[in-house]
């Protein structure tokens, strides 16, 4: 929903109208109908803020709705051009809090967040778990500070999209920690959401935790808490499915589903009404939902330890990175970057990377968990400017490079092209790192010309002619340059 930070009163014409109009679509679930509305608010605000630079309370309906744009274009698919949306919007509220008239915190949390989305939407896993992870970290700053209480919602919000985006990419162990935590602050603010004129919104976020709470406790042998969860879940996705949304009634389809499925596996009969229920209103979101169990969850960081230490015996940092799935002094286990301080995530990502070549190998899901945990580390200490990312360059950014070209030819060579070319981008702006070093190493040298070729040729496979040329060339300069 459009926030406008007490800047502006909706106008009480045609703009005001098309807000409006976008608005009760979201509410309703209808988000992919939203966009034409969207395009001419930004139309309009853009007018007059071209005829006042200062107007900057049309700059700042432009950058919410632009941010609102983002999402309608998800719905529908879009998401190179929600991509674009997203950027307009995080520099317009760029632009309002370096002028003074805004604190945008919450605003540029928000837009990390559905960017993150946005990249699990095209399979770029990786760099979704990392934007997520920076939402809920500011999430977490703003529910501690003074204005703490208005913001609990919203990271209710941004924890149940954490969960959804780690149950997928990152650690289950982390996506149900984050899940149940969003669980229990919806339902201890359900007077304050039931009153928002929001509420479907989160309603529909508190179903999005309780199904990861469920999926994750019922992998685990926790049938009990599965069916806590799909009992929240299944009753708030059937309010949700009186307002006649499609989307609405699939998540009614999917928690039934997950409910049959959990109850028949602890032997009660009612499961199989709960399916019967499903299959006949919408078989086809229950065939997709059985078969999103059926296939199970990743790997967590203890399973892919423990099967490293099978194939490849005993190995020194196993209890200390055993200990990464403990949350670090002060920190809540529910991000990556609750595992450790940025200044040791360097060194445990460097001692997990030792693992991952001779890993793939033999056991090709626990080496690709155990590559993924060490680029986030790396990714986290190197965005939070640890010392040693910023001043031993040298010695841990050259790791980090060889990792991500390693895991990113396994997920390419094992048919999960996305993943491959999210981490093969990762690959190719490590290597930008090395180019200082590289005039009198060829070592170096040789190891970032890998990156650009490697980006390069998943970029040609994936269509991109003019960007696997450019940086075909990046590679060959370098080449030339020594």
């Amino acid at each position: 929903m459009v926030d406008s930070g007490g800047l502006w009163t909706p106008p009480e014409d045609e703009l005001g109208e098309a807000l409006q109009t976008a608005q009760v679509l979201i509410e309703e679930g209808r988000a992919d109908e939203a966009g034409p509305y969207q395009q001419r608010v930004i139309e309009l605000a853009r007018e007059r803020a071209e005829g006042s630079p200062n107007h900057y309370e049309a700059k700042h309906l432009m950058a919410a709705t632009q941010y609102e744009l983002a999402g309608s274009l998800n719905a529908s698919g879009r998401h190179e051009e929600a991509l674009v949306a997203l950027h307009e919007a995080q520099l317009g509220y760029t632009e309002l809090q370096d002028a003074g008239v805004l604190d945008a915190t919450s605003f540029l949390a928000d837009i990390r967040a559905r960017r993150a989305m946005t990249q699990a939407h095209r399979g770029h896993g990786a760099t979704a778990v990392l934007e997520m992870d920076g939402a809920v970290i500011a999430y977490g700053q703003l529910v501690g500070g003074a204005d703490g209480l208005k913001h609990q919602p919203d990271f209710a919000r941004v924890l149940a999209m954490n969960a959804l985006i780690l149950r997928r990419y990152g650690d289950p162990a982390l996506a149900v920690a984050s899940a149940d935590a969003a669980t229990q602050l919806f339902l201890q603010l359900a007077d304050q959401i039931n009153e928002s004129p929001q509420s479907l919104s989160y309603a529909r976020y508190l179903c999005t935790a309780t199904a990861v709470s469920a999926d994750v406790h019922a992998a685990e042998g926790r049938l009990d808490l599965a069916l806590e969860a799909d009992e929240i879940g299944l009753t708030t996705a059937d309010t949700l499915a009186d307002s006649d949304s499609p989307t609405d009634m699939r998540t009614l389809v999917a928690a039934l589903v997950r409910k049959g499925k959990h109850l028949g596996i602890v032997g009660r009969l009612e499961g199989e009404a709960c399916l019967r229920t499903a299959y006949d209103t919408d078989g086809e979101t229950a065939v997709r939902v059985v078969e999103e169990l059926d296939r199970g969850l990743p790997l967590t960081l203890v399973a892919a330890l423990e099967n490293a230490e099978i194939k490849l015996g005993p190995f020194e940092q196993y209890h200390r990175l055993l200990a990464l799935s403990e949350p670090a002094p002060g920190m809540t286990l529910a991000t990556v970057s609750g595992r450790t301080d940025p200044e040791s995530a360097a060194v445990r990502a460097t001692e997990l990377a030792e693992l991952v070549r001779p890993l793939l190998m033999q056991d090709a899901d626990a080496g690709l968990t155990l590559g993924l945990e060490a680029h986030y580390l790396f990714a986290i200490s190197s965005e939070r400017e640890s010392h040693r990312m910023r001043y031993q360059t040298s010695t841990y950014v050259p790791i980090w490079a060889q990792l991500l070209l390693d895991v990113s030819a396994a997920y390419y060579q094992a048919g999960r092209t996305e993943m491959a070319l999210d981490l093969g981008g990762w690959c190719a702006e490590v290597a930008t790192a090395l180019i200082p070093f590289t005039d009198d190493n060829e070592t170096m040298k040789d190891l970032a010309g890998s990156c650009y070729r490697h980006h390069g040729d998943l970029l040609a496979a994936a269509g991109d002619l003019t960007a696997s040329h450019h940086a075909h060339e990046a590679a060959q300069q370098l080449q030339l340059g020594g």
